[in-house]
């Protein structure tokens, strides 16, 4: 259980949302300087919403950090929404990099699908978080990087043993990050840098 309770704090969106600028920035601009600006640019973001889930759960607003109850889930959506179009009016302003455009507006597509399938069951965001995560760079970096695969069953499995979803939550979040992810790519592929 103990094993199952690492797995599933260290697969957080939150964990997962602090690297993926980095990665992403360098992957198209292959300049470290600006892969690191945007990253704690982004960070700035994450602290906010961090810290708007720390003061729901400590005001007893959210039933806890994975904002676990269902009917709870709406309002951390729209905030994180909200915060995602802030991110992007400030991005557009400071001219950023064209690939945190899209990154964000495949999230913000993620959480309106999240929201509606929400509705009808509790799919498990860190899987979709992961799966998103590790199918992009699996498609973009390939070679080693798609041994990375293999940990969304184990982080599905962390979440399942932890008792925080059930299988078809986990398959259901795991489903949406791949799809989600695919989807985007082959939009930027071929329709933005082409």
């Amino acid at each position: 259980m103990m094993l199952a309770r690492v797995i599933s704090f260290i697969s957080n969106p939150i964990f997962i949302f602090i690297a993926l600028p980095f990665f992403l920035v360098y992957k198209t601009t292959r300049d470290i300087a600006a892969a690191w600006i945007w990253t704690i640019y982004t960070l700035v973001f994450l602290f906010i919403f961090v810290s708007f889930v720390l003061i729901g759960v400590r005001g007893k607003f959210f039933s806890d950090i994975d904002v676990s109850n269902r009917q709870q889930r709406p309002i951390l959506y729209f905030a994180g929404s909200v915060l995602l179009i802030l991110y992007l009016i400030i991005l557009n302003i400071l001219h950023g990099p064209l690939i945190l455009f899209i990154t964000s507006f495949g999230i913000i597509l993620g959480i309106l699908i999240a929201s509606v399938i929400n509705m009808k069951i509790k799919a498990s965001v860190h899987v979709a978080a992961i799966s998103g995560l590790i199918t992009s760079l699996s498609i973009v970096y390939q070679g080693y990087y798609l041994l990375l695969l293999l940990l969304i069953p184990l982080i599905a499995w962390s979440r399942v043993k932890i008792k925080r979803h059930t299988v078809p939550e986990v398959v259901i979040g795991g489903i949406l990050g791949s799809l989600l992810s695919l989807i985007m790519y082959f939009i930027t592929k071929f329709y933005i840098f082409t």
